[in-house]
This record gives structure tokens, C-alpha cells and sequence, in this order.
């Protein structure tokens, strides 16, 4: 069988090796015992199973087989016991590692090492015996190496952003409507922007072909587009929402000028690309994106913000907004209310929640006993 050169990351190359590897792997037995599979249908299968999970799920769990592997070596663990290891293995693999990094991580190991067993086949004994306790002793030495929770991206910085650039551009152009998504849609960078030209993909990435309508709710102008992939519905994609603010960070005006500038791409343009003078088409890279945008709130002496800060900082907008936290899970594609845990500034988020509830308590107070709600001086 031949490799697919689509499919070239460490762990791809793993997973493929385990079909063709030593007789204790289990999916090699299972192929040797099933002579009525042909090779092509074999290819078939491996491919398939490796394109259920995009590049950097498989890149990012990569890091657990190599850590696995490596401490196997270091222990003298033979192949055979390798797959499928016992909890007692798995424990002590965890154990090895505990105070060395996050809980975090050390869970992503696990998840990795469980993804190549899915993969294989293979029986997963991770959460059997002493792992779940091991895993919350992870959590506990592990939060040194945690990480401080990212910033919000604020009025401020949109701001920002908006007055360094020049809206006649055509890259530009593409920088303000992309931010102003990903702020008032809740959404991450990675489901507007691309990650790289090697990496793109129509399955993964929204084009300009994308389905896009416009309608109006209570005199605002409502913008819709599909988006091809997100992290939560995966290839089914989602709706993105975006409505007309009536100020200069309105993300239907900006969307808008996006597709009037930057018009006429053909249909698998990446869509927030950029025309260039000679014509040809450039894709907003979300890697160039935040050095970009990094770059100017730093000079502004901004707070610090990263890719995920957008998606908080448009939630945190519209909490403060008054707008209703199911009502907002649901712009963002979040699957249950542990989006709430994104939230910061609640110093600001709570009494302006608090506040607007005792205000609509008392407007409802006098119009009932038929007051004034205008309270001049008390006697």
C-alpha cells in the first residue's frame, strides 16, 4: 500500500505504520485475518480513519505517542506490551510526568495515546485503576505551569485596530472585517481565517462560494454566512450571525465593504483573501492576523490578547449588553453554558447585570401602583 503524501504529520505516519507494523498490533491482525479485504480497500480504510480528524488534532496528540514511546524506551517496556497497555503502564506514565508540566497536557497525552487506539482498534484501559486520581494529582502540581487567562479583546482595541488602518486597502479591508466576525460573531479565528496555504482545504475552510443572506430584524441589518467547519459541529459547519451596530464597529458594514472591495475572486478564495495589485489573491493568514493586529495594540499599550480573545471579548460585549447567556451560547456555537468559563471582567459583568435587574424591578414597581419613576428627594 501507498502512503498518502496528504497525510504527512508524525502521527499519520504512526498510524499507518501500525497497519503494516509488528503482528501484535491489533488492526494488523485483524487485516492478516480478513483475507477478503484487499489492499485497496485497506488504503481505503486508513485513509478514512486518518481524515476523521483534522491536521492539528493529529499534530497536537502526536506529542502524546512520542512522550508514551519515549518513556517506554527509557523503562525497557517491550512493543507487545505497548498496545493495549494496562492501566498499571498508563499510570506509571502519568506518574512520570506529574509536576513536569500542566494537568493539561499530561491529559492531552492521554487523549493522543487513546485517539492511536481508536485508530488500532485496541482495547483503552486510561481511566481504569489509579488514572483518575493520578490525573487529579496532574491538575494540582501542574498549576505553576498554567497558563494566565487570555484578555479580552475590548472596544478599546477595536478601536485601535480601526484607526491604524486605511478601510481603502484591499488587505486592510479584509483585517477589519475578519476582527469585526470574530468579535460580534463569538467565533474563533480558526473558523474564519485560514492557518496556512498547505493546510487549506474547502472541507476545513470557508470560501467566498460560502452561502451568504441578508435580512432585517426590529430596523437592524442581519448578515449570515456559513461557515465550513467549527471546533464544536466539526464539517457540518454553522450559521455565523452578524448584526448592524449603527457605529463605526459594525460588523455588517464591514463585512460588506469586504465583499465590494475585494470582489470578483473565483469560488474556492479563501474568504477573507485579499486582491493584490497584480491581481492575484492573498489569504489573510491567522498567524499573520495577530502579528498584525499584536503589533498595534502593544504600541496603543493594549492588554495582550491571542486568537481565542476575540471570541471572549464579543461575548463579554454583549453579556454587558444585556443580551441573554443562552442567546449568546448560541451565536458562538458553544454546546452547553461551560462558555461561561471564558468570561472575564466579571467585576464589571456582574453589578451591570445586578443593576439592570433592580431597574427593570422598579420601573415594573411604579407602573404597577401607578408612581412616578422619577425619585427626586426622599422625605
Amino acid at each position: 500500500m501507498k502512503f498518502p503524501q496528504a497525510y504527512s504529520d508524525p502521527m499519520s505516519q504512526r498510524i499507518v505504520a501500525s497497519f503494516f507494523g509488528p503482528p501484535h498490533i491489533p488492526s494488523r491482525r485483524k487485516l492478516s485475518a480478513n483475507l477478503e479485504v484487499s489492499p485497496r480497500l485497506q488504503t481505503l480504510m486508513y485513509e478514512g480513519l486518518l481524515s476523521s480528524t483534522v491536521d492539528d488534532t493529529r499534530q497536537a496528540y502526536g506529542s502524546g505517542l512520542l512522550r508514551f514511546n519515549q518513556f517506554c524506551d527509557m523503562e525497557g517496556i517491550p512493543e507487545a506490551s505497548r498496545m493495549p497497555a494496562s492501566s498499571t503502564l498508563l499510570g506509571a506514565f502519568v506518574a512520570n510526568y506529574i509536576g513536569s508540566g500542566s494537568g493539561k497536557m499530561i491529559r492531552n497525552w492521554l487523549n493522543g495515546l487513546r485517539l492511536w487506539y481508536i485508530y488500532n482498534d485496541a482495547d483503552w484501559h486510561g481511566k481504569e485503576g489509579w488514572i483518575p486520581a493520578l490525573t487529579k494529582s496532574a491538575d494540582k502540581k501542574g498549576r505553576v505551569f498554567k497558563r494566565a487567562p487570555r484578555g479580552p479583546i475590548t472596544v478599546q482595541h477595536l478601536r485601535a485596530l480601526l484607526n491604524s488602518l486605511d478601510l481603502s486597502l484591499p488587505r486592510d479591508v479584509a483585517i477589519w472585517a475578519a476582527a469585526t466576525t470574530a468579535f460580534w460573531g463569538c467565533r474563533r479565528l480558526g473558523e474564519v481565517l485560514i492557518l496556512s496555504t498547505a493546510k487549506f482545504s474547502i472541507e476545513h475552510d470557508t470560501t467566498r462560494s460560502t452561502r451568504i443572506s441578508q435580512s432585517t430584524v426590529n430596523g437592524h441589518r442581519i448578515l449570515s454566512f456559513h461557515l465550513a467547519w467549527t471546533k464544536t459541529t466539526g464539517n457540518l459547519g454553522a450559521e455565523c450571525l452578524l448584526t448592524e451596530t449603527f457605529d463605526d464597529l459594525c460588523p455588517v458594514r464591514a463585512f460588506g465593504n469586504h465583499l465590494r472591495v475585494n470582489h470578483s475572486p473565483t469560488d474556492t478564495t479563501p474568504l477573507f483573501s485579499y486582491r493584490l495589485d497584480n491581481n492575484s489573491w492573498s489569504p489573510l493568514l491567522k498567524s499573520h492576523f495577530l502579528s498584525f493586529t499584536s503589533d498595534i495594540f502593544k504600541s496603543q499599550k493594549l492588554e495582550n490578547v491571542f486568537g481565542h480573545s476575540y471570541r471572549i471579548g464579543g461575548s463579554l460585549k454583549l453579556l454587558l449588553d444585556g443580551v441573554a447567556p443562552e442567546i449568546i451560547m448560541k451565536l458562538g456555537g458553544w454546546t452547553s453554558l461551560c462558555f461561561l468559563i471564558y468570561w472575564r471582567r466579571l467585576e464589571q459583568v456582574l453589578p451591570a447585570a445586578i443593576t439592570r435587574a433592580w431597574a427593570s424591578r422598579i420601573k415594573e414597581f411604579t407602573i404597577r401602583n401607578h408612581l412616578n419613576s422619577e425619585v427626586v428627594e426622599l422625605d
